[in-house]
């Protein structure tokens, strides 16, 4: 199994090398662009006076930025590739594409000789390159649990029973300026093609200060609304999931079943117009299971080391944006490199 995540994971760290020579070199990290540690933690409040201590709007603007990046799930990213025999490939936004690999065909195979095989193994090993050590760890990519500053604190939270935790991740990556900046989107709907009480985006940039900006709705049950109403459906996130299947083989024209004609008027509708009359009935797409969405769209500017709260009736939002200098990105991507070579390989380093 260790083998098989170190195997997964790979092209993340691969990713994430290919991204440290884009953000950064070794002269120019701190000069051109600064790393930091995000802390993101977002909960609702659970009890019933949170939700009617306002007037909401009753159908807010709810949209997705044109352009966007996710946060890479290690986690998610094998549990999609487990699904599938498939090759994987992940972008520098964040999207996985899984290629479905086709059956084998069934023709014998010829084995090589075992000397044959020995003979080529040492020029396979010499031909490989080795890997150069990367100077920055994978961006956007969920740490470990354990570097949750804030994750004491959810726990006792959750446990009261008047809070809920939405949303709690860390990870690092380079802060840039607005306009060179993707808002990260936190939800995965657009796979599942379910909502999730949280939906929306983030986006974190730098002008002059830290800014943060949100771009969260939180579905609800709308108890405080009139009976019998509720707006409309909430969009769907964008796919951080592509799944590629081989073309499906071509049947031979003499094999398919042609239809019978018998010859006869039956007074029957065709099958086109039954599933034409079947479609108005049955309602096309997964079913809104909300009555009601709440926004929290908001900008915020923050300063670096400080915890930030962003209060809100419904929602909580706690951020914390921590720097980086050139020391703790080396010490971060030489332990991601290490965790992710061959046991042999590590031991000889």
């Amino acid at each position: 199994m260790k083998v098989h995540c170190q195997q997964l994971l790979r092209p993340l760290t691969l990713l994430g090398m290919a991204t440290g020579l884009l953000f950064t070199t070794l002269s120019t990290a701190q000069d051109e662009e600064r790393w930091y540690q995000i802390e993101l933690f977002v909960f609702t409040h659970e009890s019933a006076n949170a939700q009617t201590s306002e007037t909401w709007e009753p159908t807010p603007e709810l949209i997705y930025p044109p352009q966007y990046r996710f946060l890479v799930d290690p986690a998610l990213v094998e549990k999609n590739l487990a699904m599938f025999d498939a090759s994987s490939e992940m972008d520098d936004r964040g999207h996985q594409t899984l290629t479905v690999i086709p059956p084998p065909e069934e023709e014998e195979t010829v084995e090589p000789p075992q000397s044959a095989e020995a003979e080529l193994e040492p020029l396979l090993e010499a031909s490989e390159p080795e890997e150069m050590l990367p100077v920055t760890p994978t961006p956007f990519t969920f740490l470990a649990k354990s570097e949750l500053e804030f994750r004491g604190k959810a726990a006792y939270m959750q446990r009261t029973g008047r809070y809920r935790i939405l949303f709690h991740e860390t990870w690092v990556q380079p802060i840039l300026a607005e306009g060179d900046t993707l808002p990260i989107v936190i939800d995965r709907s657009g796979d599942t093609e379910t909502w999730p009480q949280l939906q929306g985006s983030v986006k974190l940039y730098l002008s002059r200060y830290l800014h943060l900006e949100t771009n969260l709705w939180l579905n609800t049950a709308g108890a405080y609304l009139p009976p019998g109403w509720r707006m409309p459906a909430a969009p769907l996130g964008p796919k951080s999931l592509t799944i590629i299947y081989p073309p499906e083989p071509e049947v031979e024209e003499d094999l398919q079943e042609a239809p019978i004609d018998t010859g006869f008027f039956t007074g029957t509708s065709t099958d086109s117009e039954v599933d034409a009359e079947l479609e108005q009935l049955e309602p096309t797409g997964p079913i809104y299971p909300w009555r009601h969405a709440i926004a929290l769209q908001q900008k915020r500017k923050m300063r670096s080391t400080e915890v930030h709260y962003i209060d809100h009736p419904m929602l909580g939002v706690v951020v914390k944006v921590s720097p980086l200098d050139e020391e703790a990105l080396r010490e971060r991507a030489a332990a991601e490199f290490s965790l992710l070579q061959p046991e042999d390989e590590a031991v000889n380093r």
